[in-house]
């Protein structure tokens, strides 16, 4: 098993291959806010049957509001006069 810290200098070392000092610090900060909200969410919904429900537990529940931005079907554009 690879450990965070394993994990973490492999992405400081392709962020300062890539980009130098700079790539580096923002790669790094990108897997360190990405591990704290996986350890967070894991360990909120530690008795969750699901990695759905231990995400709904730490994040709220979620509604289907969203996704009705994504559906084209009542788009008109497509009909000629």
């Amino acid at each position: 098993m690879i450990g965070a810290f394993t994990v973490g200098k492999k992405v400081l070392l392709f962020g300062y291959k890539r980009y130098g000092i700079p790539g580096a610090i923002v790669s790094g900060a990108i897997f360190v806010a990405g591990y704290v909200a996986v350890r967070r969410a894991l360990s909120g919904g530690a008795d969750a049957e699901s990695l759905d429900e231990a995400l709904e537990a730490e994040l709220g529940p979620t509604d289907g509001s969203d996704d009705a931005d994504l559906d084209d079907s009542s788009d008109d554009s497509s009909t000629s006069d």
